[in-house]
């Protein structure tokens, strides 16, 4: 693997690891009601889903050019979702707020949650999957595990938007477990060994184009 990929391939481990940080953190925040922090840290979730979105994009792209293209418009989605989500937690902290008006706005977010870190990531995480599967980028158990747990947080959500199990309850965070630890487990194999060997032909020519774009 060339040097530029294989900073690719950390940076992008890193930034999977920080968007589990500031997710876990902003729900703490919130739960302990210090908005601002918690806006803050959706902020930075959503730019680094942006980013693991971009960088993935110029790993990918040369072995599945459709599938790299609507995997980075979607985690772009996913970014706008989230920064969308975080507005009426700002109109929180503005001015005071009637109780109903506080839990209507508390509504938006939990759907933008719902919407953005549910549906969109079901689905997004489901192409990334099947593209590190055809390109024989990561070990082939994580590439499945990684279409598994975002076929079942997809289903979950659409399950919670019919209301035929609890919102945020208990069998939606079982379904969550699996693209959980699909997004760990592919943070420390990107961060530890990057991409494997055999997807390295397809891989470097888009990384040393996209080295040469900005020289």
């Amino acid at each position: 693997m060339n040097d530029i990929a294989r900073t690719y391939a950390r940076t992008t481990g890193a930034l999977y690891l920080v968007t589990h940080v500031t997710s876990v953190g902003a729900v703490a925040a919130y739960g302990a009601g210090a908005l601002t922090l918690g806006v803050a840290l959706e902020f930075l979730l959503a730019l680094g889903c942006l980013g693991t979105g971009i960088l993935l994009w110029l790993l990918l792209r040369a072995s599945g050019p459709a599938r790299a293209a609507t995997f980075v418009a979607l985690r772009g989605l996913e970014a706008a979702v989230i920064l969308a989500g975080t507005l009426p937690m700002v109109a929180r902290t503005l001015a005071p707020l009637s109780a109903e008006a506080t839990s209507a706005l508390t509504a938006v977010h939990t759907a933008s949650f719902l919407v953005g870190q549910g549906l969109v990531i079901g689905v997004n995480t489901i192409v990334l999957g099947s593209l590190l599967l055809s390109a024989g980028a990561v070990p082939r158990a994580l590439a499945i595990l990684g279409m598994v747990g975002g076929a079942l947080v997809l289903t979950s959500d659409i399950a919670q938007l019919f209301g035929l199990i609890p919102l945020n309850g208990t069998i939606a965070g079982i379904c969550a477990l699996p693209i959980f630890a699909f997004e760990i487990w592919l943070a420390v194999y990107l961060i530890v060994r990057g991409i494997r060997p055999q997807s390295r032909a397809a891989l470097a020519p888009a990384a040393d184009g996209a080295f040469d774009q900005r020289s």
